[in-house]
């Protein structure tokens, strides 16, 4: 036995025992303890946005100006705008970015990555392992389409000249969609999984769990991404 078998033996286990099945980690736990992570770490990157949402308003604003100036200011901005609908004018380096097209295309993109998710879903219940084989490559496929996307638009907006130190709403924009782009991408790495063991034939049935899961995450991900897509819309 070499010293790294001996340093990682677990002499309290009889020989052959699994530890997961020691811990209680039957089958049947299996499931909820891994919805129990997923809805753990959903919750962790809730906070991260929700921090990121709430210094994004606090940066936009100018709240030590003059109330009668703010009101004047507000009034001159569009009826949507949220610092008119807060009656706060923004600070004075704020300077609103330009809108590429583009991301309304990848927004549309993000969208049926997660419809593909619902059709894996529901292919497992179905029992159908050819189309959930395809519905699996068209959610991975759109999702990388997407990160692509996001890439050329950062790229459009360097070529303008906004680049992260141009202003804190350009460095606002290169942070929201880099940490959204940083959590679909760890979402892929669960896809490849779920993927490679689809084209191995694992049968829908054994795979519902982690689709569910994985399902779950990339309609989570949309939601970020249409909230905070929104809140630059409307600043």
């Amino acid at each position: 036995m070499s010293v790294l078998q001996k340093l990682t033996e677990k002499s309290w286990l009889p020989a052959g025992a699994d530890m997961g099945a020691d811990l209680g980690m039957t089958a049947e736990r299996r499931p909820a303890i891994a919805a129990t992570g997923v809805w753990i770490y959903i919750g962790v990157a809730t906070v991260i946005f929700s921090l990121v949402v709430a210094a994004y308003i606090l940066r936009l604003g100018n709240y030590g100006a003059d109330p009668a100036k703010s009101a004047e200011l507000a009034a001159g901005l569009p009826w949507w705008n949220l610092a008119a609908l807060c009656g706060i004018p923004p600070a004075e380096d704020w300077r609103p970015l330009s809108e590429p097209p583009l991301l309304w295309a990848n927004t549309a993109i993000l969208i049926l990555s997660s419809l593909a998710w619902r059709k894996a879903r529901a292919e497992t219940r179905r029992g159908q392992a050819r189309e959930l084989r395809a519905a699996l490559v068209a959610g991975g496929v759109l999702a990388f389409a997407f990160l692509a996307g996001q890439l050329v638009v950062w790229r459009v907006l360097a070529g303008e000249g906004h680049f992260a130190g141009a202003g804190p709403a350009t460095a606002f924009f290169y942070l929201i969609t880099a940490v959204h782009g940083l959590h679909l991408a760890g979402g892929m790495a669960f896809w490849g999984r779920i993927a490679t063991r689809a084209f191995k034939g694992a049968p829908p049935n054994e795979l519902a769990t982690s689709i569910k899961l994985c399902a779950v995450y990339w309609h989570y991900l949309l939601l970020v991404w249409t909230v905070m897509f929104g809140l630059m819309l409307i600043t």
